[in-house]
């Protein structure tokens, strides 16, 4: 993995809205997402602009020598049960090996650290082995399976939920780091 410190997160700035929008419509990352539909940059700045006034959800970019090159949304964030989800990827197809890593290690900090978040939701479509096994290899466990839950490619496919607790991170993160 390249230095962790060549990383960073950073909140999205209106002169970075296209990228995101490239990416979001980009068939590696679309055939992932619950909804495949094709965004049209007026939803797409609708969409920046919820982000900004609500509370509940944060979106930040994974920065890479100054450029970006991936994007974490952190959503329905609940500070009474201390619990929040998230959904992330690397937009750009060149982007240097072990930035997935980086994306994780950055934004399981931040919202670990600072936030007051004891567990981390996300769910997974059951195709999509590479998330499942990222999640995992962060020290996410399967919590349950949503069957037939969302239509994609002509069939309804099942959707894993996975969580992360704050203590089991805790435990991971020595691991990867020193690893």
């Amino acid at each position: 993995m390249n230095s962790i410190e060549k990383y960073q997160l950073q909140d999205i700035e209106e002169g970075q809205l296209e990228v995101v929008l490239k990416w979001r419509n980009s068939e590696h990352i679309r055939k992932y997402m619950y909804s495949d539909d094709y965004i049209t940059f007026e939803d797409h700045v609708n969409w920046f602009k919820n982000i900004k006034k609500d509370t509940s959800k944060i979106a930040k970019l994974l920065m890479y020598d100054g450029n970006p090159i991936g994007f974490v949304q952190f959503t329905n964030i609940d500070e009474r049960n201390s619990k929040c989800y998230w959904g992330f990827y690397i937009g750009e197809k060149n982007a240097p090996p072990g930035s997935g890593t980086a994306l994780g290690l950055l934004a399981l900090h931040y919202i670990f650290e600072e936030f007051p978040i004891r567990k981390l939701c996300a769910e997974v479509l059951d195709f999509n082995t590479v998330s499942l096994n990222y999640h995992k290899k962060f020290g996410f466990i399967e919590e349950g399976r949503f069957i037939k839950h969302v239509f994609k490619n002509d069939r309804y496919v099942d959707v894993i939920s996975m969580a992360l607790f704050k203590d089991k991170w805790s435990e991971r993160k020595q691991i990867l780091t020193e690893g």
